[in-house]
């Protein structure tokens, strides 16, 4: 049982990456009829924004438990939460760009 937990939790770190990256390409091809830039800036700039919006929902509930049954401890979870978000947003910019690159180069 402890398995499929531990590949739930797996499958759920995956989404919180994969979610923000398939919807920016959805609205790049959805903003169609705006001009390239603005429909490639969205497409760019979109999933680290939803990115940095829905991660801490899912990151800050193993914090939110533990305090709930009384194991609080020090301010590092909550700064490796901050840490792993940032360092999140900046991997999803990165494959925007590289995304949207290839889509152009394939155009």
């Amino acid at each position: 049982m402890e398995s499929v937990v531990v590949v739930w939790r797996m499958l759920v770190l995956v989404t919180v990456f994969v979610f923000p990256h398939v919807l920016g390409i959805l609205l790049y091809y959805r903003l169609h009829r705006a001009p390239r830039w603005v429909a490639v800036t969205v497409g760019i700039l979109a999933p680290a924004i939803i990115f940095f919006w829905l991660a801490p929902f899912l990151f800050l509930a193993g914090i939110r438990e533990a305090t709930a049954r009384g194991e609080t401890g020090c301010g590092m979870p909550a700064v490796f939460i901050g840490f792993f978000l940032l360092a999140g947003t900046v991997i999803q910019l990165v494959l925007g760009l590289v995304t949207h690159a290839v889509l152009h180069r394939r155009k």
